[in-house]
This record gives structure tokens, C-alpha cells and sequence, in this order.
């Protein structure tokens, strides 16, 4: 056993005789989100106020948590106007000194500052809330629009007008991935450019680059062909126009930080990293210098901030703690942003840069900083930001599939997540389990399992970074699932619940998905294998021998996974077609023989390819069904008869949901007041001086 899993195994140990302690940190846990829920999500602050006091009154014991709620409640007594905020800050340094991350807000708080520190910043809401509020685009230098993708409607780069409201697809998708895929994008510093990363159906990534000028979709230049299954990311463009700095990520799962050449299409390697990659590139002011951020060692606790000379010759870091850093911004006056923990709760700090070099100790320029994703900074000086629109969490209700009836009774569980959530349930419907990420949908994750009969739920330890859709074993102990382990690897993954032992099964090449699941009642499990472009492969596996068959192929289904019914007899999977622009449900006899088309949707609908699930009974399949400007809806599809719409509201729903094995409950993913998520400009930070980079 490694140190690792020792560790591990012992921190389960101590979980199991601390039982009741640990679910009373995790009642007040849930308790605090809820809190910060009623605040950000809802904006009803005297509730937030309320339930911070619960938190410490009820939970006083876990300090570190009545210390966060405090603060938190000094917060809102702060945006009310109220003077109680600065009693509640002095209580904290007097009561809880022994909490650095709240002493040290409570005290900045109560420290004179010749500037009012919230009067004279501001945060404004610019977009959203909404689920088509996207995260891989950047804001025009004027701060008036910003690219995106609608991976809920056909999958284009758009440009979003701010000030209108209106959209204009800048790729030629007229149905979903007609002509590829795209993913990320960057706006020129003129502003009158973009660069995006395009996946041909059958290839990967290329580079092109796009005049932001005129009407309509606009032509474009193939900067960077495709090269084998490459991802490529632009991240920002030269002061002068001339350079692109973009992340390669190589089939083999190493990295490389690159500059290309709008003239000439040359590419130049500045560094070769490993699987970690990076998550912002920025030029300085002077285009003589790129900074970016780098996570080190094994795992994902510690993220620096480096600065590297555009010809590679010399390279500093701008942190030395382990603390986790993000770049977000370089201004105009030397000043590089970055969002920090190292004051143990995430703020923006600046750091003056010059010639490469730190020329100051970082300050603090904004506390309480509710997102690192970056969206670039506008030469006024704003800060876009992506962050989610409120809370989620992951609850049950009763389902009655043949009325449609859904109640969610008073008591039901309500367990927030920062992300993703995807709950599953066992075998035997004795138990829950869900995932939660980072706030931006990666990892960290963390896989819990709650019992049904207690409510109870404990924390699984495992050896991963990220978690995909982990399933549990018919045994009710082994967890089943895709994901990248703490050195990147991509693969299918055993995790045993009991000692978070994690064993590898099979690996994932960049440019496939798995979707592995149990066989179903066996200690076997199935899996895809396909490739953009290539038939549908489903392998099945013994977990025991390793040994593997190929048990169905298909050239119809091309989105999400393929599912087995839970008789065993058929598996159905979702295909698009491109030229009758249909998305259809389609069920396939495993023993051979003609498919049916069980379920089909036209013209710009389509059907959700992964929170879809069979019956307990194997006789029909819930499906959701989208379509851009629509409600969405919940749909049985069974297997002799038509379709039909069940009558029961999933506009709060945000993910995937699970039905219990007996079909009476489900499971689902839902937000506490807006959903998806919303674009802020954050304003008047900067020191005197400061300007964003032209």
C-alpha cells in the first residue's frame, strides 16, 4: 500500500468512529451553503444573515466553520449599510484569532483604507443568468462583446452584442456538428479578429482565424492544420496583432506552450509541460513577455504564476507559496492579476511586472472574489468573469412514470454541490452517490455516497483528479468510472468505497469518451470505443480475468453513450443525422436483428445524449428534449408504442438525473434560484493608474 492510500485508509477509519461528528460537519456544511445560497443566488440577504447565525450557533464546535460564517455575515450586514458588520469583525479577531483565512478578512476589513474599498469598486451583471452562458470566449476590448459557444443549440462560435442582446454565429453549423466542432476562442486586441480552435468531423483540431467585420458567418483562414488528434487552445493575441499564444495538447498527453504567427503560420515551442496543461496565457503590455499559471506536483493543491520571455530565453515566477494561483489579466500599467488563496479565501491580487520581473510585493486589490475564470480584461480596465448563477444540489423525489407525477416531499435531501453532481444509485436503491467538483465544472472531485435509510452521508477518498459518471457495483462497494488520475492519465477507473483503493482498467485516448457501466447484476462492464468520424464500438470486460469481446457495433449513433436495458437484451444509443437534420433514439437487440427508432426529433430540437436512462422494466426510456428556445422536457419513449411528454417542470433541473432500481424515486441535479450560469464585469480595482493592456 502507498503512503497515499496508508493515509487513506486511515482518515476512513477515523470517519467511521466519528460518525456523528461527521455528519453533523456535514448538516452544517450544508446548512452554510444554503446560507450562501439565500445571498448570492436569491439576493435575500436578512435570510442569509439568519441562517450564517444557525451556522454558528448550531455548529460553533467545527471553528473553522463558524468563522467563515461570521465573516460571511459581517458581508451582508456590510452590503445592507448596517454598522454591525464591524462588530461582528471584531468578534472574530477576538474570538477566532486561531483562523487565519477569517482573521485575516476580518481584519483587512476593520483596517482604514483612503479608498472606499466597496463604494469604489463595482460589479456588473453583463449576461445571463442562463444556461447558454458559456465559458470558452473572450470579451472585446471595448467591453461590448464576447464570444462564445451554444453547445444548446446547433454548436458555433457566436459573438454576443452586450448591449443588444442579439447573437450572430461567426461558424456555419445550421444543424449540431454539421460541419464540426468548435471549442475555444480568443478576440484580437483590435478587436476586430477572432482565433478559434475547430474540430473537422473526423480529425482534430485546427486553428482558424476569422474577421469580426461585416455581417453573417464570416470566412476563415486555416492558421494551424489539424494534426493527428491535437487539441489546440488560443488563449490572447500580441499587442501587435502578429502572435497568437496558444496550448497543444499531444495525443500522448504532454503539453506545449506556443506562439504562432499570423503571417506566416509558423509555430514556435516556448516550453514542453506535462499532462497539467495551463489555465491562462496573457501577453505583457509590451508583447515582450507571456504570463501564464502552472500547477505542480502531484495532485492540485499548488498553481504558480510564471512569466516567460516570448523568445523563451528566461523565465521567472511570480509566486513561490504553494498556494493555488490563476492569471487573469496583465494591465497596461505592469500591473499582472491574479486570483489567489493565499490569504486563505480566493481574492484578486496584482503584482507590478517589469522586464519580466516582479518589481513588488502582491496586494490584495479585491477580497472576496467569486470566480477565477477569467474572460479577459477591456482597456478601461474591467474584468470579465464567468461564474455560475446559483447553488446546486442534488435531491430525490418520488416519480409515477405511467401519470407522470413527480413530489418532492417536505424533508427531501437537498446536498449541495459546487458542480456536476450526477447522481446514481445502487443496485439495491439503499444508496445515493453524487460527485462534486470545482466551481468550473473540473476537477478537484469529490465522490459521496448518502444511505437511504439514515440520511448519512460519508466522503469516498480516491486516488483521482477529476470523476466522470461513477456508477456502483452490483456489491454495493466497488465504483465504477471514467476519469483522470492526479498525473492526468485519462482512463476507466475501480475505486473501492470502502478503502479508496483505485485501480486502473482501461486507459482513454484524448479523443474518445467511455461511458463505461456495469453489466448489468454482473461483475463485468461494457465501454465505447469511437473515434470522431468512426462506427460505435461497445466492448464488454471482465473485471476479474480482463478478459474482453467486442459486443455491438453500429454505424447509426454518433452523440453520448450507448446504455444496456437492465434485462440485458438491448442497447439503445442516440444518432444524428446530418442530412434529414433528425436526432433519433434508437434500440438495438443484442442478439442481432433489425433496430427501431423508438424516439425522433427535428430541425433544431434534439435530444440530451447523456441524462437519458431505461426503465427498470427494460419497456421504455426518459429522455429530455431541447430545443433552443424552449422549455425543456421530459420525456417516455417506450418500446411499443409513441412517445409522450411527462407532465412534470424540469426548469430548474441543471444536470443529469438517475431513477431508483424499483422506478419510484429519481434522482436529479437542480439550482437554487437562477440557472446555468452569468458573466460579470468587475470594475474600479485597479490601483491608480491601472488600465487594462491596449
Amino acid at each position: 500500500m502507498t503512503m497515499k492510500q496508508t493515509i487513506a485508509a486511515i482518515a476512513l477509519v477515523m470517519a467511521s468512529v466519528a460518525g456523528v461528528v461527521t455528519l453533523r460537519a456535514q448538516s452544517g456544511y450544508d446548512l452554510f451553503q444554503k446560507a450562501l445560497a439565500a445571498e448570492r443566488a436569491d439576493g435575500n440577504l436578512q435570510q442569509a444573515i439568519q441562517l450564517y447565525a444557525r451556522v454558528v450557533k448550531e455548529f460553533g464546535g467545527d471553528r473553522a466553520l463558524a468563522a467563515r460564517a461570521l465573516v460571511r455575515m459581517a458581508e451582508c450586514h456590510e452590503k445592507l449599510g448596517q454598522a454591525e458588520a464591524q462588530t461582528i469583525y471584531e468578534r472574530v479577531l477576538r474570538e477566532y484569532a486561531d483562523q487565519p483565512e477569517a482573521a485575516n478578512l476580518a481584519r483587512a476589513r476593520l483596517r482604514v483604507d483612503p479608498r472606499p474599498a466597496r463604494a469604489a469598486q463595482g460589479e456588473r451583471l453583463v449576461w445571463g443568468p442562463g444556461r447558454e452562458v458559456d465559458l470558452f470566449g473572450t470579451v472585446s476590448p471595448d467591453g461590448r462583446y464576447l464570444t462564445y459557444v451554444d453547445w444548446f443549440g446547433v454548436v458555433n462560435v457566436v459573438l454576443r452584442d452586450l448591449q443588444t442582446g442579439t447573437d450572430r454565429p461567426l461558424t456555419p453549423n445550421t444543424f449540431f456538428g454539421q460541419y464540426g466542432y468548435p471549442s475555444w476562442s480568443a478576440i484580437s486586441r483590435t478587436g476586430d479578429r477572432v482565433a478559434y480552435s475547430w474540430a473537422p468531423p473526423d480529425a482534430g483540431d485546427e486553428l482558424r482565424v476569422a474577421s469580426l467585420t461585416g455581417q453573417g458567418v464570416p470566412p476563415f483562414r486555416r492558421l494551424l492544420p489539424s494534426s493527428g488528434r491535437d487539441s489546440l487552445r488560443p488563449f490572447d493575441w500580441s499587442p501587435d496583432g502578429n502572435w497568437i499564444a496558444l496550448l497543444i495538447e499531444r495525443e500522448d498527453r504532454s503539453s506545449q506552450i506556443g506562439l504562432v504567427n499570423l503571417r506566416s503560420g509558423d509555430l514556435r515551442i516556448l516550453k514542453s509541460i506535462d499532462w497539467r496543461g495551463v489555465g491562462k496565457i496573457v501577453f505583457s503590455p509590451d508583447g515582450r513577455f507571456i504570463a501564464y499559471d502552472l500547477l505542480e506536483g502531484e495532485g492540485i493543491r499548488t498553481q504558480r504564476v510564471l512569466v516567460m520571455a516570448v523568445d523563451a530565453g528566461r523565465e521567472v515566477a511570480v509566486t513561490t507559496d504553494r498556494s493555488k494561483n490563476h492569471v487573469m489579466g496583465w494591465a497596461a500599467d505592469g500591473h499582472l492579476l491574479f486570483a489567489s488563496d493565499r490569504s486563505g479565501s480566493l481574492g484578486l491580487w496584482a503584482v507590478r511586472v517589469e522586464d519580466g520581473r516582479p518589481r513588488s510585493v502582491p496586494v490584495l486589490v479585491k477580497s472576496d472574489l467569486s470566480s477565477t475564470w477569467s474572460l479577459g480584461l477591456t482597456r478601461n480596465g474591467a474584468l470579465y468573469v464567468w461564474k455560475r448563477a446559483g447553488a446546486e444540489y442534488v435531491s430525490t423525489a418520488s416519480i409515477d412514470l405511467a401519470t407522470g407525477a413527480l413530489r418532492q416531499a417536505a424533508g427531501s435531501i437537498q446536498h449541495f454541490v459546487d458542480s456536476r453532481g450526477r447522481p446514481a444509485w445502487s443496485a439495491d436503491g439503499k444508496d445515493l452517490l453524487y460527485v462534486s467538483c470545482g466551481p468550473d465544472g473540473g476537477g478537484a472531485c469529490r465522490i459521496f455516497i448518502r444511505a437511504a435509510q439514515t440520511g448519512v452521508s460519508r466522503e469516498v477518498p480516491h486516488a483521482l483528479g477529476y470523476v466522470g459518471f461513477p456508477r456502483l457495483g452490483p456489491d454495493g462497494v466497488a465504483i465504477l468510472t471514467d476519469g483522470r488520475d492526479l498525473k492526468g492519465r485519462r482512463g476507466i477507473y475501480l475505486i473501492d468505497s470502502k478503502t479508496g483503493s483505485t485501480t486502473p482498467i482501461a486507459e482513454q485516448p484524448p479523443d474518445r469518451r467511455r461511458w463505461p457501466e456495469w453489466w448489468p447484476g454482473t461483475r463485468s462492464i461494457y465501454y465505447q470505443n469511437q473515434g470522431r468520424g468512426e462506427p460505435l464500438v461497445v466492448l464488454r470486460r471482465e473485471i476479474d480475468s480482463d478478459a474482453e469481446t467486442e459486443i455491438f457495433r453500429t454505424s447509426a449513433c454518433n452523440v453520448g453513450p450507448a446504455r444496456i436495458s437492465p434485462d440485458g437484451r438491448s442497447i439503445a444509443c442516440i444518432g444524428n443525422d446530418i442530412d434529414s437534420r433528425t436526432a433519433t433514439l434508437m434500440v438495438f437487440a443484442l442478439s442481432g436483428g433489425a433496430s427501431r427508432a423508438v424516439m425522433r426529433v427535428s430541425s433544431s430540437e434534439s435530444l440530451f445524449p447523456w441524462p437519458w436512462q431505461w426503465t427498470p422494466d427494460s419497456r421504455a426510456i426518459l429522455v429530455r428534449k431541447m430545443a433552443p428556445l424552449a422549455v425543456d422536457e421530459l420525456w417516455l419513449a417506450p418500446m411499443a408504442g409513441e412517445p409522450r411528454r411527462l407532465n412534470i417542470d424540469i426548469r430548474n433541473w441543471s444536470g443529469p438525473f438517475d431513477l431508483s432500481p424499483d422506478g419510484r424515486q429519481i434522482a436529479f441535479v437542480a439550482s437554487a434560484g437562477a440557472q446555468g450560469a452569468e458573466v460579470w464585469a468587475l470594475e474600479n480595482f485597479l490601483p491608480p493608474g491601472g488600465n487594462a493592456s491596449p
